[in-house]
């Protein structure tokens, strides 16, 4: 009986009508990562020249490309946790179809988690984010900055690595959520579970946040998601006077000591 092959690394990929994007990202992939590592593209009913693109990597990658195919676009989360669930590498990841991971990026992620001890549940990769508030640490590489994010005082990770376990244990992302606020509740919940999320140093995701017709669509909700999240996880209002990040402790978990009430309410 033959079984699905155990990779390093399993590379979920959610996109929709970005082709060009997507070669790109493939690409980097291909040039970058040197790791026994699976990708899984979930087409959310892309109807330009994505299946194309795939088409012509599944050449190159061969085995290692899965292609799976919505027959309407569901939107990132529920994209993505079709992607995690189809996975059989020891650690996941996800990026996004105009994110591309720097020259051994996800070779150290790989390394840093194989080191990390059970409790840390998610590596947060640095990535490019043009904003200035929410900042928990952030790197210089070549003229750019590069940043990890907080959610009123805890680090989460906007690109995360971490055990396939550790996914499956807590349920992967909740898809309540259609497009944002999907990965700061995936980080509370590592931390509610007693694990940790921890910086990923030297490991950097390029990011453009391209503007165009399915970013401004996601947009149209992102207000409703980052409304969910609040009443999940009963978050304090924003700190409009400092950074609240305190890296010695970065995890403060203000308001989640209720949360499991307020879900069984």
């Amino acid at each position: 009986m033959s079984h699905p092959t155990e990779y390093d690394l399993s590379i979920v990929l959610p996109t929709c009508n970005r082709a060009t994007l997507l070669e790109r990202t493939l690409a980097a992939i291909w040039s970058t990562t040197s790791c026994n590592y699976q990708i899984i593209v979930v087409d959310g009913a892309s109807t330009d020249a994505t299946p194309a693109v795939l088409s012509e990597a599944q050449a190159d990658f061969g085995d290692r490309l899965r292609v799976l195919r919505e027959d309407a676009r569901s939107g990132f989360t529920k994209a993505t946790n079709l992607g995690f669930r189809a996975a059989t590498g020891r650690n996941l990841l996800w990026l996004n179809d105009d994110a591309r991971p720097l020259p051994g990026a996800l070779d150290m992620a790989v390394q840093q988690m194989d080191s990390s001890p059970e409790n840390v549940g998610l590596l947060a990769l640095f990535h490019h984010y043009a904003g200035v508030r929410n900042i928990a640490y952030e790197l210089a590489h070549r003229g750019r900055t590069y940043r990890l994010l907080h959610v009123r005082g805890t680090l989460y990770a906007n690109f995360a690595l971490g055990r396939r376990p550790t996914f499956e244990q807590v349920d992967y992302f909740d898809e309540q959520f259609y497009a944002n606020a999907a990965d700061p509740d995936l980080s509370l919940k590592i931390w509610h579970a007693g694990m940790q999320v921890v910086p990923a140093y030297g490991c950097i995701i390029d990011h453009d946040e391209i503007t165009d017709d399915r970013r401004a669509a996601d947009a149209s909700r992102a207000a409703d998601d980052n409304a969910a999240l609040f009443a999940k996880w009963g978050l304090p209002p924003r700190n409009n006077l400092r950074n609240d990040f305190n890296p010695t402790n970065p995890c403060t978990l203000r308001g989640l000591r209720h949360a499991d009430v307020r879900q069984a309410a």
